[in-house]
């Protein structure tokens, strides 16, 4: 994963989180009794969902990385 691939995945992970907060906010606050309860759930769901995003595509781009690795190794090979 080079830096920028990183850093594009690594901001769409924040954003994510700050989706799910604004959505927990928004929909899910009021039905949670207690509101420390309601916020470590909601901070465990963000972190979950935008740190799964990450190594989603920290796994594609090694996937892409891979691909395109097999494809130069093959042109090569045909050169010779």
């Amino acid at each position: 994963m080079s830096f920028s691939q990183g850093w594009d995945a690594g901001f769409k992970s924040l954003l994510i989180y700050v989706g799910v907060v604004f959505f927990w906010l928004i929909f899910l606050e009021r039905h949670f009794a207690d509101p420390g309860t309601s916020v470590l759930l909601m901070n465990a769901v963000g972190i979950a969902l935008g740190l799964g995003f990450f190594l989603y595509r920290r796994r594609i781009c090694r996937v892409e990385r891979a691909a395109a690795a097999v494809e130069v190794a093959a042109l090569l090979a045909e050169d010779h």
